[in-house]
């Protein structure tokens, strides 16, 4: 039995941060009902993909967060798509909706609407800066939020232009946010008997991700300068360094780490130099010590650099293409990517896995991803409603 077996959540959301929240707690056996604009759905249903799928409203983005979710459309201008909503609610332990500030109140289905039909409800609202504040109606995106929190200005190399991250880093560490906030809200509902409203915004959740620049900043005054690939700590061996076919990240930051790398690399009197002995005085010196180490890495394959530091106890990894990064033995040991297949085409779907393992109850999709609409009829039947009804509100386009 997985953790959240029994729970059910009624899902709102869209594009990143909120799907990805809900495909957490879906990894974990809850039953998610999403609900979807009946005549496009979640907007990355069309995004690039496999040409098949994608005709299918299965792009690649939308299958990586949303197998195992129900696909429910409704038109919610519509009063009788909002009664639909309160009765789901009143059968629901959680819902998740990341609308901008105001916009699902506007609908009429807001917190202080749905907990009068359901107390225990755990409602959570992402967005982009919170659901108050001056800034709580201005549109977000996962650049803007970069760029607003201060981490596009940590990012690049230090003469350079500030960089975003490579991936929607603010989108997915929302999610986490999210999912971390509702389960602690359910334990404590477990206490209390009651729900409560979760506002969760991914400008702080950008900010809490920095935590470590952010406290060189509240507690010493300093600021942090884009300093590429180079480490938090300065060390000139907490870099990117080239080899002779490629690039490597050396994690060199301990005294006796440097030591060892001294002698994996022939350099034995950097390890009885006195610009070396400490943190400071390699800080002091990193050129340097940068140029004598670079000038031997680039005589070596990463392969053959990994072999000799990894024999050394020495941290040091190569760089790799997303693409070598997903084939590597250890991450098929871990069986993080999910082989799941298109029930109607056959067609080959992957997603990720939980990056966590539990003893009992191992996280798994449900299903593979649905296409629009595939439940709606099913969980409205759940409801109570006839086959005539629903025959009738799918005639008035409600549905």
């Amino acid at each position: 039995m997985r953790p959240f077996e029994g729970l059910r959540v009624l899902d709102f959301t869209r594009v990143v941060s909120g799907p990805y929240c809900t495909h957490l707690l879906g990894l974990l056996g809850a039953e998610i009902i999403k609900i979807e604009d009946r005549a496009e759905g979640d907007s990355v249903r069309h995004g690039p993909g496999d040409p098949a799928l994608k005709k299918e409203g299965l792009a690649a983005t939308f299958v990586m967060f949303n197998a195992g979710k129900k696909s429910v459309t409704l038109d919610l201008k519509q009063p009788e798509a909002k009664a639909i909503v309160v009765k789901l609610a009143r059968t629901c332990d959680v819902l998740v909706e990341n609308f901008r500030a105001g916009v699902i109140d506007r609908l009429g289905l807001g917190y202080e609407v749905l907990r009068k039909e359901n107390p225990r409800l755990v409602y959570c609202s992402i967005s982009g800066y919170g659901q108050n504040g001056p800034d709580s109606r201005a549109p977000a995106f996962d650049g803007n939020i970069q760029a607003v929190s201060g981490m596009m200005a940590l990012t690049g190399e230090p003469d350079g232009a500030p960089m975003r991250a490579g991936y929607s880093v603010a989108d997915t560490g929302t999610g986490l946010q999210a999912a971390f906030a509702i389960a602690a809200a359910l334990y404590q509902r477990v206490q209390t008997g009651r729900g409560q409203h979760i506002d969760v915004a991914m400008l702080d959740s950008a900010i809490s991700l920095q935590s470590q620049s952010v406290a060189a900043w509240l507690n010493a005054g300093t600021v942090q300068k884009r300093r590429g690939n180079l480490s938090i700590s300065h060390e000139p061996t907490a870099d990117t360094f080239r080899t002779a076919d490629g690039t490597v990240m050396l994690g060199v930051m301990r005294d006796d780490h440097f030591a060892k790398l001294a002698h994996a690399l022939g350099l034995e009197g950097l390890a009885d130099d006195a610009r070396c002995a400490t943190r400071e005085t390699r800080v002091k010196h990193a050129a340097f010590i940068r140029e004598l180490v670079q000038g031997v890495l680039a005589t070596l394959t990463s392969a053959e650099c990994q072999r000799r530091l990894d024999e050394a106890g020495v941290p040091c990894t190569p760089v790799l293409e997303l693409a070598d990064a997903l084939a590597q033995p250890q991450v098929a040991h871990r069986a993080l990517v999910l082989e799941l297949t298109d029930e109607a085409t056959g067609r080959p779907m992957r997603t990720l896995n939980a990056a966590f393992k539990y003893e009992h109850g191992a996280p798994a999709p449900a299903f593979p991803p649905q296409r629009l609409g595939a439940q709606t009829e099913a969980v409205l039947a759940e409801l109570g409603y006839s086959r005539d009804e629903i025959a009738d509100l799918a005639r008035r386009e409600v549905i």
